[in-house]
């Protein structure tokens, strides 16, 4: 295995399990209920690091049950914050945004 395809696989492991976590149905549910509990209509999973995870089984499997439930649910643009000496070389990122 070359190095490229190291760093790749390890890169897709720590993005598999960040996504297992952030995705898991259980504390989603926690979160929307807290949420509606003080008024609020949405829910947006803040993500700690600028990922595309939307495709990731775990977003797959949160979407097949927020489906269940009957939420709304769209990916949203998020803008990475930019160091002016250091410019980002990508500007934005999706995170899903649940509605009730």
């Amino acid at each position: 295995m070359k190095r490229a395809e190291g760093n790749f696989l390890m890169a897709a492991n720590v993005r598999k399990k960040y996504a297992d976590r952030l995705f898991k149905p259980a504390t989603v549910a926690a979160a929307i209920d807290e949420q509606a509990f003080q008024g609020h209509r949405h829910y947006r999973i803040v993500q700690e690091q600028p990922f595309d995870l939307s495709d990731t089984d775990a977003a797959k499997s949160l979407e097949e049950w927020l489906d269940r439930e009957q939420f709304h649910y769209i990916w949203r643009p998020t803008l990475i914050e930019q160091d002016p000496l250091r410019p980002a070389i990508g500007s934005e990122y999706p995170e899903l945004v649940i509605t009730w």
